[in-house]
């Protein structure tokens, strides 16, 4: 850890001392107060998600545990189970079966229903040149591990004058297609003791794999009522009230992603949905210049992996729902039971039967995140204390001045909800910021990083405009595009030379990528600018489904008042 974050921790530990003191890290007592419990939480969390100087030791850790999970993968058998397993895990399958068969009907006939759905994602993909649409299908080498995921991509792209020619002039410049063994492997920061692994696919299988997942995402929303757009609020709103009357249990599995097993997959999907499955994949993954198979069906990285945990862990969900005789209320108002990807919420009185079974499907347990009785639950970054919001702050980094503004706001916020006071950690906060930095004031509905968030009661010389509204200056993140002149691309340094398509520009202007002649591109290290912008509406929170994250105005006003002038 740096100087300045154990010097952080020491300052909230000061305010927060006298609600914790006494208390150890692993045992509360049952009588434990809202405010100690959300002090203790906030000590625990501060710097547990800060990220070190170096990867190095955490991305082997984390490299160590994938192939563990990996080898439980290929080990995988569902051996002997009790009847009450077989019960459950039949009606799983058949729940499954549904689902896959709508109206009696294959979820997808043939590739074309795939593709009709496909997309490229947000990240990068291997042999493209870039994030962009425009990158990856019209600017670059398309990559795949099948050579027919090709053959059915072209076919299908003559159906379309515009996209088909953009095609036909990428191809002028690169080959049909370069096949590739397998996916990528990457670490990216997750917290101070671990790394995240994600995999870097080829660009086709890419486009085929988001193609399916939006088709299971279809098919969620409509059979299972889960949206997945909307299925975070209701985790947070069954885990809020489970916290209150222990009618909800949250069970979180570790590396859920890497624990769903080809050998799983076969038992429990129709052949033909397992072998879309298997081509569709990467079965090979490089590490360090070399590939390893793979024996889960699919990594963190790949298109369809979500959905198809959601579809996993749904099904069983509503299997040992009937098997123990509890109605399953679907709708928004009644919903009983939820899940979003491996965050899972069920009634208590099934939470040991599913624990168990999971168990038995491959998958673990995390049992530090899955809360099965007392007064606490989490879930989809939401944590509750008898009903009261007590999820802590995660500090970063205090590398910037806007990594300080963020910590200040994150910090007033939990003060806000919390009704504890931090004033000696903001002042400290406070005193690292260069003074020019300190009249960068915004309103709460501004981003983190924009500046300190203050009421406008607090504003120092505030300005206004003919119509009464605030102008204020802020931070904001420098974008990074390629431009398009005179036939030609004009890129950044960091950007890889991308031809120039005009097809493929029209297919991304239509796609809405293109906008003003330039395509946005994202990048890891941010700069910032500095921007004006007016606010009509200062003092203002926008009211928000329920999140347990976002506090009322007087409630804030308060907090950052006393944070920032209480001696």
């Amino acid at each position: 850890m740096s100087t300045r974050s154990k010097a952080l921790f020491s300052s909230v530990e000061s305010d927060v001392g006298h609600l914790i003191r006494g208390l150890s890290v692993d045992e509360l007592p049952p009588d434990l107060t809202y405010r100690s419990f959300a002090a203790q939480r906030l000590r625990q969390g501060l710097l547990s998600k800060y990220l070190p100087d170096s990867s190095s030791e955490l991305d082997k850790l984390c490299l160590a545990k994938f192939n563990s999970c990996n080898l439980k993968c290929l080990n995988w058998d569902l051996g002997e189970v009790d009847e009450k397993s077989h019960m459950i895990i039949s009606e799983m399958k058949r729940i499954i079966d549904d689902f896959l068969h709508p109206s009696h009907d294959m979820l997808f006939s043939s590739y074309f229903d795939i593709l009709k759905h496909g997309r490229v994602g947000p990240g990068s993909a291997i042999g493209a040149g870039s994030t962009s649409l425009y990158a990856k299908l019209f600017s670059s080498p398309i990559t795949a591990t099948r050579t027919d995921l090709y053959t059915l991509y072209s076919n299908y792209v003559e159906w379309f004058t515009l996209w088909d020619e953009a095609e036909r002039q990428r191809r002028s410049k690169y080959k049909d297609l370069t096949i590739v063994n397998g996916s990528r492997c990457r670490f990216v920061p997750k917290s101070s003791k671990i790394s995240r692994m994600i995999c870097v696919e080829p660009s086709l299988n890419m486009f085929y794999q988001l193609g399916l997942g939006a088709l299971l995402e279809d098919r969620l929303s409509s059979h299972f009522n889960s949206d997945l757009s909307r299925l975070p609020s209701i985790n947070i709103r069954l885990a809020h009230a489970g916290s209150r009357d222990d009618s909800f249990c949250t069970i979180d599995l570790a590396s859920a992603s890497d624990s769903v097993s080809i050998r799983l997959c076969e038992f429990l999907f129709p052949s033909w949905f397992f072998r879309t499955l298997m081509e569709l994949r990467s079965s090979k993954m490089e590490v360090n210049g070399s590939f390893v198979p793979l024996f889960m069906i699919s990594t963190m990285g790949n298109g369809f992996t979500f959905p198809l945990q959601t579809l996993i862990f749904s099904s069983l969900i509503r299997a040992t729902y009937h098997f123990h005789g509890l109605e399953i209320h679907d709708d928004a108002v009644q919903r009983n039971w939820s899940c979003f990807g491996d965050d899972l919420i069920v009634d208590k009185r099934v939470y040991h039967t599913i624990v168990k079974v999971l168990s038995q499907l491959g998958f673990t347990v995390n049992s530090s995140k899955s809360f099965f009785e007392g007064p606490f639950r989490e879930s989809c970054g939401a944590d509750f204390f008898r009903g009261q919001p007590v999820r802590p702050v995660y500090i970063r980094k205090l590398d910037t001045p806007q990594d300080i503004f963020v910590a200040i706001n994150l910090l007033n916020r939990w003060s806000s909800l919390t009704g504890i006071p931090l004033s000696r950690s903001i002042r400290l906060l406070l005193d690292w910021l260069p003074k020019r930095f300190l009249t960068f004031q915004v309103p709460f509905g501004e981003s983190d990083d924009a500046g300190i968030k203050v009421p406008s009661m607090l504003l120092n010389c505030p300005k206004r405009d003919p119509n009464g509204s605030y102008l204020y200056r802020y931070f904001s993140p420098k974008s990074f595009s390629y431009n398009f002149e005179d036939g030609r691309v004009i890129r950044p340094l960091k950007v890889r030379n991308l031809i120039y398509n005009p097809s493929g520009l029209y297919t991304s202007l239509l796609r809405g990528e293109l906008r003003h002649g330039q395509i946005l591109i994202r990048h890891n290290k941010v700069p910032y600018r500095v921007k004006r912008r007016c606010s009509p509406n200062w003092d203002y929170i926008p009211p928000k489904v329920f999140d347990g994250k976002t506090p009322v105005w007087r409630q804030w006003e308060t907090a950052v008042y006393i944070n920032l002038y209480n001696p």
